[in-house]
């Protein structure tokens, strides 16, 4: 969903990470950042928006992930930069993609994830979405701690005793690296789980622990280490040799057109869709979210027109792409760019913008 909460957590996280890296030699790859920044505010939710399928939960954004890599692999071949021309920025084509698709994949992983950590705590129903039909509450989350809740008893100081060895046993690993610190982690994280197993959670003050270690692992190490595993890969080992086009561009222009006049008529069938059935539509919402018939109904149909309109436009430019019109060119990459939220649907903004494409169009291109 198009929540600001998704970007001010991508920017949260990759602020730190950009500052750190600013003076290195290769500073933080600022096309990684994007790639991570997209997928971690639309990436679960864009094929959601369309249909309801099973792709809005861990595992299965894992899977929508596969083909989603072809396209941000693709997409690091572009840069924005400032433009002198009319527009004040324009996308460039830097004829190589700096980014294969195993990294795009894992930056494509570790931003989905990222994702589910604002929908479990910000969303009213607080679940870990893993697969369609299994979640797991954050109360049930909770529960994993046991009945007792900062109880307090002489176990402390064995609880206290693990901490402090944890603690003064970092000093050792943080000095040899991130394997010996990985080790400290789940050497620390297997001991805490016995003691509060074999014989109390109120070791640990009876403090959700267990929740606590999920979402540690889940929703930090997991993302992070994935991000950073594929800035650090492209890097040092950069990717130098331009891409070398597999598709004669006229022919694959033509292909590109007909994507988009079908990408046109299918918004046309589900805006229409959506004013003709915005009644049933409203019900539907109202079910999973609650609020007003009425006015979810008059949402939906304003909505509805409103896409209907990018639709019809979005149609007659892309029919004008067949006769090499600019303008047509600027406005289909106008509104596929707003589609991004569907992410595809910019790789046609994209593809527009290739060095070869710009030149059928003519000299005047200028983004």
């Amino acid at each position: 969903m198009p929540t600001f909460g998704h970007i001010c957590y991508g920017l949260a996280l990759l602020i730190p990470i950009l500052y750190y890296t600013k003076t290195d030699e290769k500073p933080f790859n600022y096309k990684v950042a994007f790639i991570f920044l997209t997928n971690n505010i639309y990436g679960p939710d864009l094929v959601g928006l369309f249909f309801v399928i099973p792709t809005h939960n861990i595992l299965g954004f894992l899977i929508m992930a596969l083909p989603l890599a072809v396209f941000f692999s693709y997409f690091s071949r572009f840069s924005l930069k400032k433009s002198e021309g009319k527009f004040p920025l324009k996308f460039v084509d830097d004829g190589i993609s700096e980014v294969n698709y195993k990294n795009a994949f894992c930056i494509t992983a570790a931003g989905g994830i990222s994702h589910f950590f604002i929908d479990q705590f910000y969303h009213w129903e607080k679940k870990m979405q893993i697969w369609p039909g299994i979640a797991i509450t954050h109360d049930e989350m909770l529960a994993w701690g046991g009945p007792a809740y900062h109880y307090i008893t002489p176990l402390i100081i064995l609880g206290d005793i693990a901490i402090v060895s944890y603690i003064v046993l970092s000093l050792y690993t943080f000095m040899k690296g991130h394997k010996e610190t990985f080790k400290l982690l789940l050497i620390s994280t297997l001991v805490t789980l016995s003691l509060m197993v074999f014989i109390s959670t109120s070791i640990f003050w009876a403090e959700r622990e267990i929740g606590a270690i999920v979402h540690c692992f889940v929703y930090v190490l997991i993302p992070l280490f994935l991000l950073m595993y594929a800035a650090r890969d492209v890097k040092d080992n950069p990717i130098t040799t331009p891409d070398i086009p597999k598709i004669n561009r006229k022919t694959l222009l033509k292909i590109v057109v007909i994507i988009s006049i079908l990408f046109a008529l299918f918004m046309a069938f589900y805006a229409y869709f959506a004013i003709t059935y915005a009644g049933y539509l409203a019900e539907l919402i109202i079910e999973m979210f609650g609020g007003n018939v009425a006015e979810m109904t008059i949402t939906v149909t304003i909505i509805g027109y409103i896409y209907m309109t990018f639709a019809i436009i979005l149609l007659i430019a892309s029919i004008g792409l067949f006769f090499k019109s600019n303008i047509c060119r600027y406005i289909v990459m106008t509104i596929c760019t707003y589609f991004l939220i569907f992410v595809f649907p910019f790789a046609i903004t994209l593809f527009l913008c290739e060095r070869d494409v710009k030149a059928m169009f003519g000299k005047e291109s200028e983004v």
